[in-house]
């Protein structure tokens, strides 16, 4: 029965690692999409352009395309750090307590990254500071907030395995 509840949070993980690989392939092969999403939300141009806000855009192309990278980056981290978090997982499965318990450090981190992404840069910069959650079009919150959900699941449930 053990193993089943070490399969759970493995398989969050590993789901983790398989959407980030797939966000970092549609970001390299496609990357009109969530520049033009950076871009929307930098800009601020689809919110309600309230002057006690309105302060907070960014117009640079340049900074845009920095920030761009800058979560792409942070993606590939998701996805290197949960791939070799379900890797070591997926080692450790029948290992004793000990062993699994060092095992989860790259689970960890892969969730930690999530967040920093999904959470820390989608919903707390970009809806909050750049005020997103006015756009009707360009603001991530239900996806975020679903993948963040998931997320804490996964770090709940790795904790508890």
């Amino acid at each position: 029965m053990e193993i089943v509840f070490r399969l759970i949070p493995l398989l969050i993980l590993l789901g983790t690692g398989v959407m980030g690989a797939i966000v970092v392939l549609n970001n390299i092969t496609a990357p009109g999409a969530n520049l033009a999403f950076v871009e929307h939300i930098m800009t601020m141009d689809t919110t309600n352009m309230d002057e006690g806000t309105q302060w907070r855009e960014i117009r640079s192309p340049i900074l845009h395309r920095v920030a761009f990278a800058s979560i792409l980056v942070l993606e590939v981290a998701v996805t290197v750090l949960a791939l070799v978090g379900s890797y070591f997982l997926v080692a450790n499965l029948g290992a004793p307590t000990d062993a699994w318990e060092a095992a989860k450090l790259f689970g960890y981190l892969g969730f930690m990254a999530a967040l920093v992404v999904w959470f820390l840069i989608i919903q707390v910069v970009g809806a909050e500071w750049f005020v997103s959650w006015q756009s009707e079009g360009w603001n991530a919150i239900r996806d975020s907030t679903r993948i963040n959900l998931i997320t804490v699941a996964g770090i709940i449930l790795l904790r508890l395995a």
